[in-house]
């Protein structure tokens, strides 16, 4: 009996504090499930358990802040509409989006959404991000090694036509303030973004067509990451609705991963490139 008394206070205690713990660990999970179910999809588990230790908590409406906006096509896909079954076009489309997905968010990117063969996406939200500018152009250049692994495995396979085997993207990139939140209707939201830095970043790249070019990124987040890349300066681009000319580049390869010969390419077609911007056209033309 005199053990009993004992034992008792220790039990209920012990029962007490189990229970806070059951409570704690059984809220803490809710919260963690509720984050993983509304941003599972579209960023990466680590900006996920960021997100929880920080008590950060999605909310409806938008937030604006500084981040780097992200879209990617592939190139004349209407063709591969008409060369491809619907059956076969699907199966390459879900390997090309998986493959190019987990790169986006191995780099911290956040996916916004498919339209199509496009992929839309951006850095530094909704979880802050430092250094996003210098995430999404890496994410450009590994998307762009990975396409050339890909290549080579279906033309191994064999059963691909030519258009296949040499599948190309183009990438816009763009930093500038936006808003990003859940948008939508009351029955359907989407977590997504809105803003002029948006509408540059899905200008450029289907303007790098024109360029000839595969990475388009335009000057706001050139010049963060200038020192940490290889870049040509492309041309001085009129925006709709912007008297202000902005400055364009094409991303390259990470500093000093140029070949000898591509990198005296570039140089000259950068001294070329001064010339012209001084309307000496001469001199110009025979330096590229």
């Amino acid at each position: 009996l005199i053990m009993w008394e004992i034992v008792r206070p220790a039990l209920a205690m012990m029962g007490t504090y189990g229970g806070i713990f059951l409570y704690n660990f059984l809220i803490v999970e809710k919260d963690k499930r509720f984050l993983k179910d509304t941003f599972g999809a579209y960023i990466s588990p680590e900006l996920i358990d960021q997100m929880f230790d920080a008590k950060e908590e999605p909310s409806l409406g938008g937030n604006e802040g500084y981040h780097t906006a992200f879209f990617t096509d592939i190139q004349s896909f209407s063709a591969f509409s008409e060369k491809l079954s619907a059956s076969d076009l699907v199966e390459l489309l879900n390997d090309y989006l998986t493959d190019m997905t987990d790169i986006l968010l191995e780099n911290k990117g956040t996916l916004d959404k498919y339209i199509g063969d496009a992929i839309v996406a951006f850095y530094g939200a909704p979880v802050p991000l430092e250094n996003h500018e210098y995430h999404a152009c890496l994410t450009a250049l590994e998307m762009e090694k990975k396409l050339v692994i890909m290549r080579k495995k279906w033309e191994d396979e064999g059963d691909w036509p030519d258009l296949v085997h040499n599948i190309r993207h183009r990438v816009g990139l763009n930093s500038g303030q936006m808003v990003t939140g859940n948008m939508g209707s009351a029955m359907r939201m989407n977590y997504t973004m809105m803003g002029d830095t948006v509408n540059l970043a899905a200008r450029l790249e289907p303007a790098a067509k024109h360029y000839g070019v595969y990475i388009f990124v335009a000057e706001n987040t050139y010049k963060v990451v200038k020192d940490k890349f290889e870049w040509r300066f492309l041309d001085n681009l009129r925006v709709k609705g912007k008297k202000k000319p902005v400055k364009g580049y094409e991303l390259l390869a990470l500093k000093n991963e140029l070949s000898e010969e591509k990198s005296q390419l570039i140089q000259a077609f950068n001294k070329g490139m001064k010339l012209y911007l001084k309307q000496d056209w001469m001199k110009a033309k025979k330096t590229i």
